[in-house]
């Protein structure tokens, strides 16, 4: 019995459609959801409290953010543990609204939302001291070329980087395909199995990274659904 399957990037429905329209409003409620049954905050915050073990992060940036959710969970829960963060929210379209906005910055963090293509982004923006940047069922969207390109871009601005991305396994993919029974609509039923086809597995994203030795970088699956990957610049401890 064939255990894996290959890599295989395909279009997602909510990437093309108008942030208003109906059906993506209800996907990406749908998709908050599903970040919860994936444990996607868990990883993430397991991973930043590992890099901030003998530092204090100063400036995270959330690439691919979408409406800014996941971050403001994030903040209710380290907050009082990194007071004054400085968070910045990039995603293509504006869809963080002034409600989780409030929400992040009622913890003491401040909110920079920007609405940019993060290939554009990495190359032009100023680069911050101890930038941490992370990224949720982001990374997957890109072909390998795209991948070693925002990678790239990526190691020349930051001190670390986070991300969480679909597992590419047949628990995955079998997951993938019961999104209906918890009411997910048609938008995110497609895009689920789109994303595990599209996933990681092994050391992908490691072997993908630039070859340069002051990273340090660990990669591994993470519950039945989630591929993690980091990689720290060995020089910030």
């Amino acid at each position: 019995m064939i255990r894996h399957f290959p890599r295989d990037v395909r279009p997602e429905w909510l990437d093309t459609l108008p942030a208003k329209d109906p059906r993506a409003r209800r996907s990406r409620a749908d998709l908050r959801r599903v970040n919860r049954i994936m444990g996607s905050l868990g990883t993430l915050r397991v991973a930043l409290d590992t890099l901030s073990r003998n530092r204090t992060p100063t400036h995270i940036v959330e690439l691919g953010a979408g409406d800014g959710s996941l971050m403001a969970r994030l903040a209710d829960q380290r907050a009082a543990r990194w007071p004054g963060l400085q968070v910045s929210l990039l995603d293509m379209q504006p869809l963080v609204t002034p409600v989780t906005r409030a929400a992040i910055e009622r913890q003491g963090w401040s909110v920079d939302v920007v609405c940019a293509d993060v290939f554009t982004w990495l190359r032009e923006a100023p680069k911050r001291a101890d930038e941490i940047i992370v990224a949720n069922l982001f990374v997957h969207h890109f072909d390998s070329a795209r991948i070693k390109t925002l990678l790239a871009g990526i190691a020349a601005r930051a001190t670390a980087f986070v991300c969480c991305e679909p597992r590419r396994s047949r628990v995955a993919l079998l997951g993938s395909h019961c999104l209906g029974a918890l009411g997910c609509n048609d938008v995110t039923r497609h895009d689920a199995v789109a994303s595990v086809h599209a996933g990681f597995r092994d050391q992908y994203l490691s072997e993908h990274w630039p070859r340069h030795s002051d990273w340090a970088t660990e990669e591994k699956p993470t519950g039945l659904f989630l591929h993690r990957f980091i990689a720290r610049r060995r020089s910030t401890g």
